[in-house]
């Protein structure tokens, strides 16, 4: 039998309706594309990208030149554009604001043919360290909200480019999904005192059917209303609202969960495409009490279909549980 399951800190339920792993239709599996003979982001090909914002190099070297191990650039085809002001525009029944923000791309490594669970735990600890210093450069914008950190890993995620790489999209307002966490999280807080995110991991460690892997500073979870099959969320043990506010060790020992995470993930399902995001606290915001950063990480497995866009409602047809088992017996 089905059940329906609600998250507990947004109002969103999801149907676990495992019947419907064995509709006659194949999950959607990774669409390869032939790697470009030039690809813009690869060592050497600085030239022939926008200006670099911020790189990591081993050895002092001219800016946009080689020997770099993360680099990050403006978006080529941005989102939204760092001119201007976010002053409303506009009245009447429709408002808006200028189109005003950043849009950054976070090159993850100088080769081409590799992906972020392949590289060394330091490598994938540089990257979370220009997540880190990437979003203490944007909160000095007092034009800007909030940051979303974001990747898309293959051509079904929304990848459109090979080459290993994330993405930072900052804008004037909070993105609804972040506003139904907080305010989801601040009413929880408000009745009980107590962070929904550390209740959450309390009870996930205490059931344990659904904890894929912990570390002392981490835990990595499928979510009781996953809505996506293998859907995965990271979770620092100790409470934290910003993200920025890691220091070096949590970002390597975050870095070791986020490879160990997706190399299951890739183990199981045979390299995946996925997405996964960072949910932190506001730009410029003091520490909040009823808040807690994370990572959400989820493969794209099936497309949404009439049924998800028209209710707002997912359809998840394997139980979080037997995920986790998978997952956890990925790399024993």
């Amino acid at each position: 039998m089905s059940e329906i399951r609600k998250d507990p800190i947004v109002d969103r339920w999801v149907i676990v309706a495992t019947e419907r792993a064995a509709k006659p239709v194949e999950l959607v599996q990774q669409a390869r594309t032939e790697a470009l003979q030039t690809c813009p982001f690869c060592e050497g090909h600085e030239d022939e990208t926008t200006p670099e914002i911020l790189a990591y190099r081993q050895m002092p070297a001219a800016t946009d030149g080689g020997g770099w191990h993360v680099r990050v650039i403006p978006n080529k085809y941005p989102a939204v554009t760092a001119q201007g002001n976010s002053k409303a525009a506009g009245g009447g029944f429709y408002h808006q604001v200028r189109g005003v923000g950043s849009h950054e791309v976070v090159i993850e490594c100088p080769q081409h043919d590799t992906n972020l669970a392949e590289l060394s735990t330091k490598q994938v600890g540089d990257v979370l360290t220009v997540y880190r210093d990437r979003l203490r450069g944007l909160a000095s914008d007092e034009r800007l909200a909030y940051a979303l950190v974001f990747k898309n890993y293959g051509a079904l995620a929304g990848a459109s480019m090979e080459h290993c790489h994330s993405q930072i999209l900052a804008t004037p307002n909070v993105p609804l999904l972040v506003a139904e966490e907080l305010a989801g999280s601040l009413q929880h807080h408000s009745r009980s005192g107590l962070c929904p995110y550390c209740a959450l991991l309390a009870e996930e460690l205490a059931v344990g059917s659904r904890v894929v892997l912990e570390t002392t500073r981490f835990v990595v979870i499928c979510p009781f209303a996953s809505r996506f099959p293998f859907e995965m969320w990271i979770l620092p043990r100790r409470h934290a609202s910003h993200f920025e506010e890691q220091d070096a060790t949590e970002l390597t020992e975050l870095a070791a969960s986020l490879k160990s995470a997706l190399r299951r993930l890739g183990a199981v399902l045979n390299d995946p495409a996925y997405n996964y995001y960072l949910h932190t606290a506001p730009l410029r915001t003091a520490a909040m009490p009823h808040f807690h950063w994370h990572l959400e990480v989820f493969p794209r497995l099936a497309q949404l279909a009439g049924f998800e866009h028209g209710s707002g409602m997912f359809i998840n047809p394997i139980r979080p549980e037997h995920a986790t088992e998978l997952l956890r017996a990925a790399l024993d």
